[in-house]
């Protein structure tokens, strides 16, 4: 992965996930990256942990509390794992001592290769503060957008709402598989 590193706003571009709730998650120090002259900066490490951590916390709900050790024990084996780079990284979690543990598989590999893909496109997510806009967005804007439609060719909006359709049904359902393990 590049030695790039990205601001909060572009993280989260990178991650998928909204700003706010990447922010809470640097807040809660469930992740926690460089910081530079008052602004978070994330490199490709930081990116990972926050997109595990956020699969964590989407998956079962977590309380930051459980959230933030997982993560510690996460990074502490990050390097290794990094070299080893296996599919599935496994967490285990006993909530008490009476109880079985708690396994929850984390796509590893596939998460850090769509962070490789999406840290290439990072420098689309622009990190503009809130309130009033710079001079010349609105051509900026209107440049991306037509730089975009070159992109995707000639398409109906008939085909466009099905495909947006079929997405968002996708985002309904999810998959859910059970498998016995000895």
């Amino acid at each position: 992965m590049k030695r790039q590193k990205l601001k909060l706003k572009q993280a989260s571009g990178v991650l998928q996930i909204q700003p706010k709730e990447l922010q809470n998650l640097v807040q809660f120090g469930v992740v926690k990256p460089m910081r530079s002259g008052g602004a978070y900066l994330f490199d490709a490490k930081s990116l990972l942990i926050a997109k595990v951590a956020s699969y964590l916390k989407e998956s079962l709900g977590t309380r930051t509390s459980v959230l933030s050790k997982l993560m510690e024990v996460f990074s502490e084996r990050g390097e290794k794992l990094r070299a080893e780079n296996p599919d599935y990284v496994v967490f285990k979690c006993r909530l008490g001592t009476e109880e079985e543990p708690i396994k929850l598989g984390v796509p590893f590999r596939s998460f850090g290769e769509q962070i490789e893909e999406r840290m290439e496109k990072a420098q689309f997510y622009k990190d503009f503060p809130r309130g009033r806009k710079r001079r010349g967005w609105k051509k900026d804007f209107l440049k991306s957008l037509t730089e975009a439609a070159k992109d995707i060719g000639e398409i109906s909006e008939e085909e466009i709402s099905r495909i947006v359709r079929t997405s968002r049904r996708g985002k309904r359902t999810p998959e859910i598989t059970v498998a016995a393990e000895s």
